[in-house]
């Protein structure tokens, strides 16, 4: 009797067994070492539109390439072996394309600036000679900027905070066109700190006239700000001699309540330059007795400037016309917070050619949901603004206005999907009364084309996911509940093809009849970059692929032979009505339909305007815990991200460190509870800078959801921030 129910139950563990499918995880696993080294870092494109039709580049071989894109065909300006042996970082070419200006052995001052040694290089004799304000220097100096004028070689630099301007690469005489220049406290043409790093998000603050006789300039004045005192370790050489004891250094740093730099734009004629003469432009009225910025500046002709301005508290933000000979700049459009939040830091908007309007991107409400970021239409002689654009998604950035054919391109984000990207096409013509705006075309749009044939409205609860854990591609409609585990397991689906490219970034041309762009693909997969035709008249597919200018193919076959986690992204309903944007990193050995249960990470960061829900592509970290460690790492948007509109955006209005805060508890605590694959007990959090303030926060709250949390740099006061 003993051995027939023996066999009875060995048949019946044969029959209820799955087969062998192989190993789980396919791949190796991913090394920490390999993502700190670079190994996984994505090959940006290293160069830029010199012309309507012209691309100045480096080339697979190492060469600097002038690019024709309309013909095709390719100058070398330099070739590979001199590129090897100057090593420049930085390139640029002088209008005429007879130089090169080349920047080396940079240094790096702060997230934007550096310090680098400049020389040009004689295309046609293949010549270098050493760029220094001073020619009779014997020195190779390091500058803080160089540049060519738009309209010949001349070139513009700063040295030691100072502008000189020299009218040829090989002039003798350099000119000085300020003399006020202080280290770390009066700057003239590249930005202190605070505007570098909070405000304009680059240095270099000068830009010239397409002529090039005026020259447009910042000088920041840090005389009055408070310094900030710091340890400064450095660094040591191989034999350890070097930097044995910490330094103290100090920066000229603005807090809360102190004083802030002042700001100076200023316009240098430099068509004398033995007798270059300066003037200050004059803020408009609103804004001229009281703290200030400047958010952006450009030429939109030869004698006119337009400056964005944004008051101190950041709630009102001011569209102004700067004219010559008095540059006295008028208002012509203004944005207010009305007390509902901040005003975003915006740029300068697109002018029409003769200067009578502009488009410009502008909050526009949309009945109940609240204000979203739109295009609009400004006549100034009119006073008259009409709306291009308006719905329930967001205009990210305005690219290009094409005024030959009546089009605007931006980038924005299709409704409900604010984490992906792409390029829109709508007309720039202003609707008239009573007639309907017609809808943006999106351009890069994998299955749509419109954007009102995304999502009505946002997808409803369900009780399982609409495709399996295996598959990485993110429907249009997500699911917003976890998975059951009574949910059967399907076959495994035929290998997929590349994924549709879901974010992008886009760089047009200088005007021409017929547009060109570089488009830019970040994600989800490995980035690539093209060269694309705008064709009018191919209404199905008006972007025409020219040229791939990068493919990252390396990378991708290295990509594809580690196990990456697997990604899903959904939306989850949160108090107050909105949709909070949820990222999940899944080991790649998971299954569903299991029991076993693995710890999760929160990794946070909840800065106000910010998203960690993107379709970029991206190795970092959270790969390295999920698809080496095991771990589930979970990203959350909720209350203050961007993307959704500014209702949910400026819910963290005057009250940092809450609502924020308590999203990230109650969609972690939702997915803990729901997700029967997380480990209840092994629960943790991590953050960085305003991160670590919200990992502080949540790991002080008193419902106890986390075991353990890392805060790298929190922000304990904001006081002293």
């Amino acid at each position: 009797r003993i051995a027939p129910k023996t066999s009875s139950h060995i048949t019946e563990m044969v029959l209820l067994t799955p087969p062998d499918e192989g190993p789980r995880v396919k791949g190796e696993r991913i090394k920490l070492q390999d993502i700190v080294n670079g190994e996984y870092n994505a090959l940006k494109v290293n160069g830029d539109w010199v012309g309507p039709d012209e691309f100045l580049y480096e080339n697979q071989w190492g060469e600097i390439s002038l690019l024709n894109v309309a013909n095709l065909s390719t100058k070398t300006l330099m070739s590979n072996t001199t590129f090897k042996a100057l090593s420049p970082v930085k390139f640029s070419v002088s209008r005429d394309r007879k130089y090169l200006l080349l920047a080396h052995n940079v240094q790096k001052l702060f997230r934007h600036s550096f310090l680098a040694q400049y020389s040009v290089f004689d295309i046609s004799t293949s010549e270098t000679f050493q760029l220094s304000p001073h020619p009779d220097d014997p020195q190779w100096p390091y500058l803080l900027h160089a540049q060519f004028t738009p309209n010949s070689n001349s070139i513009v630099m700063v040295y030691k905070y100072d502008i000189y301007f020299r009218t040829s690469p090989r002039s003798p005489q350099s000119y000085r066109v300020t003399k006020t220049g202080v280290p770390g406290v009066i700057h003239n043409g590249v930005a202190d700190w605070l505007y570098e790093e909070e405000v304009l998000g680059t240095s270099a603050s000068i830009a010239l006239s397409n002529d090039g006789h005026l020259m447009l300039y910042a000088t920041f004045n840090d005389t009055l700000v408070n310094e900030q005192h710091f340890s400064w370790y450095g660094v040591t050489n191989s034999l350890g001699s070097e930097n044995l004891y910490p330094e103290v250094r100090s920066i000229r740093y603005p807090k809360p309540g102190t004083t802030n730099p002042t700001v100076t734009l200023n316009i240098a004629d430099l068509a004398n330059p033995k007798n270059i003469r300066i003037r200050a432009l004059t803020p408009p009225i609103v804004l001229a007795n009281e703290d200030r910025y400047f958010t952006s500046a450009a030429w939109i002709s030869q004698t006119e400037v337009s400056v964005v301005w944004l008051n101190r508290p950041q709630n009102l933000s001011v569209v102004s016309l700067c004219k010559s000979p008095m540059w006295e700049c008028q208002e012509t459009h203004r944005i207010s917070g009305d007390n509902r939040g901040w005003v975003d830091e915006y740029s300068v908007p697109f002018f029409s050619a003769n200067g009578s309007s502009y488009i410009a991107v502008s909050p526009l409400r949309d009945g109940g949901a609240g204000h979203f970021r739109h295009l609009v239409h400004i006549h100034i002689p009119k006073k008259q603004i009409l709306p291009l654009t308006h719905g329930r998604y967001e205009v990210t950035k305005i690219v290009y206005w094409d005024q030959v054919n009546n089009f605007i391109y931006y980038l924005g984000t299709p409704e409900y999907l604010p984490g992906q990207q792409h390029l829109y096409r709508v007309s720039s013509s202003p609707p008239k009364f009573g007639v309907p705006l017609r809808p943006p075309r999106c351009l890069t749009c994998p299955s749509v084309s419109r954007v009102g044939t995304t999502t009505k409205s946002p997808p409803r609860l369900v009780t399982s996911w609409e495709d399996d854990w295996e598959d990485e591609v993110v429907t249009p409609a997500p699911p917003t509940v976890p998975p059951k585990r009574q949910r059967k397991k399907k076959k495994d689906a035929p290998p997929r093809g590349p994924l549709p490219c879901q974010y992008h970034t886009a760089h047009f041309a200088p005007p021409s009849a017929t547009p060109f762009v570089q488009i830019d693909c970040l994600g989800p997969e490995v980035p690539t970059s093209g060269i694309y035709r705008i064709v009018h008249e191919n209404r199905e597919k008006p972007l025409q692929l020219v040229l791939a200018i990068q493919n990252n193919t390396r990378l991708r076959e290295k990509v594809a032979k580690i196990a990456m986690p697997q990604i899903k992204s959904f939306p989850v309903m949160i108090s107050g009505g909105y949709y909070a944007q949820v990222r999940l990193f899944l080991p790649p050995g998971l299954r569903e339909d299991e029991i076993t249960r693995y710890p999760m990470i929160l990794h946070v960061y909840s800065a106000p305007g910010t998203q960690l829900v993107t379709e970029k592509w991206r190795i970092d970290w959270n790969t390295y815990l999920a698809g080496s460690k095991d771990y589930i790492v979970t990203q959350i948007d909720g209350r203050g991200s961007s993307g959704q509109g500014y209702q949910l955006l400026h819910e963290v209005y005057r009250r940092l460190g809450t609502v924020e805060v308590s999203d990230q508890l109650e969609v972690t605590e939702y997915l803990r509870d729901n997700l029967h694959f997380v480990d209840k007990r092994r629960v943790g959090v991590y953050g960085w800078s305003f991160g670590g303030f919200t990992a502080t926060l949540a790991l002080a709250n008193s419902q106890s959801l986390f075991q353990c949390g890392i805060s790298v740099s929190p922000v304990t006061s904001w006081k002293l921030y």
